[in-house]
């Protein structure tokens, strides 16, 4: 591969797991972070892929991340195969040995914050990843005593989503662009969709949002939405389906922004492929190629592009 193209800053050897660039060879995203915005949704099957697939272009992208001197920023997720446990080994094996600061950041909301013990902080420092507890609004006031229902219960499901709110609203201001992956449409437990959350905080900052639609989910909505299409998933019909959320949906109409899909479609409607291209600095071909790539070396390739652009 010629230098032109091969703007990702990565040998296009294998990397060994002892690679580490020398103190004066500092890449493209030195001092630089970059939020990965990815979970599991529905409809991955449909398209011929599995959980395996999204923590392939997952743990890829944090790697050219890493390996180019940036810092991945990533919000908690605690489960026994999430995508924390692959990101960790990321940062101890292709960071630089003279470099002391965090390849790897991990943010946790309120709600989880009980089960960072002493033993998860010692495992996260020796393997030189940075964690971030997200207190809960100052208005809310958070009993790690009671049993939370915020599936069932409404102010309950209310203070989660303003937990969760503003720990995305802080990886927004931490970052300096943003990728987001796949995304569940259904069954979570903040206002609205948590990618859907992230990539409206990162529009609104005005700082490079990247979409790769070809894993399905929140991502492929929105792009939809991007290129001036209809998507029947991030609509008020699907989305408020039962008693309970038509009158979560009541309960927050005053307390939140984007708790009616219209508003959110006319959001996207105006932030068209154009203003995307611009913001990320890819053209709008490539950004289409984004859309409904599953190519995980074409994904990497044009981000990797944008942000060598954006930063250089």
């Amino acid at each position: 591969m010629t230098d032109e193209n091969n703007i990702s800053g990565i040998s296009t050897e294998d990397l060994k797991p002892e690679f580490k660039l020398s103190q004066n060879e500092k890449s493209f995203l030195f001092d630089k972070s970059i939020a990965i915005s990815v979970s599991n949704n529905e409809n991955l099957n449909e398209l011929g892929l599995d959980e395996q697939h999204l923590n392939d272009i997952s743990i890829e992208l944090a790697r050219y991340i890493i390996c180019n001197d940036g810092t991945a920023l990533y919000g908690g997720d605690l489960r026994e195969n999430g995508f924390t446990k692959y990101f960790e080994e990321l940062a101890s094996q292709y960071t630089r040995n003279d470099d002391d600061r965090h390849a790897f950041i991990n943010y946790f909301a309120h709600p989880f914050l009980n089960k960072i013990d002493k033993k998860f902080e010692r495992d996260f420092k020796s393997k030189r990843i940075g964690l971030k507890k997200i207190s809960c609004p100052d208005h809310i006031n958070f009993d790690f005593d009671k049993n939370y229902q915020p599936t069932n219960e409404v102010n309950d499901r209310y203070i989660f989503a303003e937990c969760f709110r503003v720990l995305r609203e802080k990886m927004t201001e931490d970052c300096n662009a943003k990728i987001i992956v796949g995304g569940k449409l259904s069954n979570y437990l903040g206002y609205i969709p948590g990618v859907l959350e992230e990539a409206i905080y990162q529009i609104k900052s005005k700082k490079p949002l990247y979409i790769v639609g070809g894993f399905g989910g929140v991502a492929n909505e929105i792009s939809k939405l991007i290129l001036g299409e209809n998507s029947s998933f991030l609509s008020n019909e699907f989305q408020y389906n039962s008693s309970f959320l038509e009158e979560f949906k009541d309960f927050v109409k005053d307390k939140y922004n984007y708790h009616d899909y219209e508003v959110i479609n006319d959001l996207f409607t105006d932030f068209n492929l154009k203003i995307l291209s611009i913001n990320n600095f890819l053209t709008e071909n490539e950004n289409r190629r984004l859309f409904i790539s599953k190519n995980i070396h074409e994904i990497t390739y044009l981000i990797m592009k944008g942000l060598n652009k954006a930063f250089i």
